[in-house]
């Protein structure tokens, strides 16, 4: 990663005293945080607590430990290798709980395509169930995937279909016990290390109460419920949102510029990833305000991720494969065909909607919609629109991203890889 930028001055940010105030307390709670923090790893609650380097367990080599801040690759004979893992990603599964498949076989097909690529974990980027309010909703999805998940841990974000009627609730419950308890179990000795989890770090307390909204000037929607957390895991730094819709925008700006800047201050951190359902770029829909509304979405965040040189952002909503990058200087990058590889060098974000885990697929899948006059197409790499989950390769500082197209059922099926490409 770049060298650290400045921390933005509040000035130019154009940030409230309200808005600092909580920024403040933030940075204040991580402060108290690594002041009382012994070094080792460990799953971090309340008090603010953002994810630090590493530390193996006394007697537990996971490869975690944090080389010094001047060691690099001329480190010596001795350094340990950059670390290698995979890990993949999939979203709008959308279960009902009287079925594992609701007429789309492939719902039960991606799970196995899944354990078949052999991760070291998953990550899903919202609706996990259909209606995430109705009884048993969230036990009916952890049958309905239940090998893959006594393999590997998993790392959900909320999408609508998890928050409305008061699914809200549920989810968080499930994520709760997901995070802290049911993935430690899975992965055994040694996960507090190898995944340092920061969730309910953020000290303020936010309005449920969409009636009565409140830190407006950090928090789009005025309302969360504080189910947004974030993972330390070898290299990667991982950021999952609170957001299904573009009404439902529930992740304070404050608590991710702390979790930004203290993942591009870390010189043990090579890729910034963040997980949430609404895209922000989209051929799928409408930028206006009357249509799919990226744009809500899109400002409350995007400078963000470009100052702390976030390096993947991964949603669905939209139940296709979508590609986009987009350089920080805003010029256009679409081409035919895409490049197969980019530079790693911070100067741009790549945009990825992997919508296709078994939710019903939109009118017209193939060929997509002709090109609009909208940001999302000067910036469009690669579009598909079928079942898919996407595969992320991490050798070290370099990403190889695999989206891979799903046919048939949890005992027959074929894969075929739709795009790939490297960030070097």
């Amino acid at each position: 990663m770049r060298p650290m930028h400045s921390f933005p001055s509040p000035v130019s940010r154009g940030r409230s005293l309200a808005a600092l105030t909580v920024l403040a307390a933030t940075a204040a709670a991580l402060a108290a945080w690594l002041a009382g923090c012994t070094g080792s790893g460990s799953v971090c609650e309340g008090a603010g607590c953002v994810p630090g380097p590493p530390v193996a367990d006394a007697g537990v080599d996971t490869g975690l430990d944090a080389a010094p801040p001047d060691a690099g690759p001329e480190a010596g004979p001795d350094a340990a290798p950059p670390p290698a893992y995979s890990f993949v990603v999939a979203g709008d599964t959308q279960f009902a709980t009287t079925s594992c498949t609701s007429g789309v076989s492939e719902r039960e097909a991606v799970p196995e395509v899944i354990r078949s690529l052999g991760p070291t974990f998953v990550l899903h980027t919202g609706d996990l169930m259909d209606h995430g309010y109705e009884d048993g909703a969230y036990a009916h999805f952890e049958s309905c995937w239940a090998n893959l998940l006594a393999e590997v841990p998993f790392f959900p974000t909320s999408g609508n279909h998890d928050m409305g009627s008061g699914a809200i609730w549920d989810y968080k419950a499930y994520l709760e016990e997901r995070l802290l308890t049911t993935n430690a179990a899975v992965w055994g000795a040694g996960y507090d290390s190898e995944f340092i989890i920061a969730y309910e770090d953020d000290p303020t307390e936010y309005s449920t109460d969409f009636n009565n909204p409140s830190h407006q000037d950090v928090l789009p929607s005025g309302v969360s419920f504080e189910t947004f957390y974030a993972v330390r895991s070898q290299n990667a730094y991982i950021l999952s949102f609170e957001q299904g819709t573009r009404w439902w925008t529930n992740t304070p700006t404050s608590w991710v510029e702390t979790h930004l800047q203290a993942a591009h201050g870390d010189p043990t951190v090579d890729h910034v990833v963040v997980i949430m359902h609404h895209p922000m770029y989209s051929t799928t829909m409408d930028e206006a305000s009357s249509g799919g509304c990226v744009e809500p979405v899109r400002e409350p965040y995007e400078q963000l991720f470009r100052d702390y040189d976030v390096t993947l952002v991964l949603s669905g909503h939209a139940h296709v494969y979508d590609r986009f990058y987009v350089p920080d200087d805003g010029s256009p990058t679409h081409e035919e065909p895409p490049p197969a590889s980019y530079p790693h060098d911070g100067q741009a974000v790549h945009y990825i909607v992997t919508g296709g885990g078994g939710g019903p697929l939109p009118n017209g899948c193939n060929p997509g919609p002709p090109p609009k006059p909208e940001l999302s197409y000067d910036y469009s790499q690669a579009r598909n629109c079928g079942y898919h989950v996407t595969r992320i390769e991490v050798d070290g500082a370099e990403l190889t991203v695999s989206v891979i197209g799903v046919e048939g059922d949890g005992t027959a099926y074929s894969t075929e890889i739709w795009d790939q490409f490297q960030i070097l």
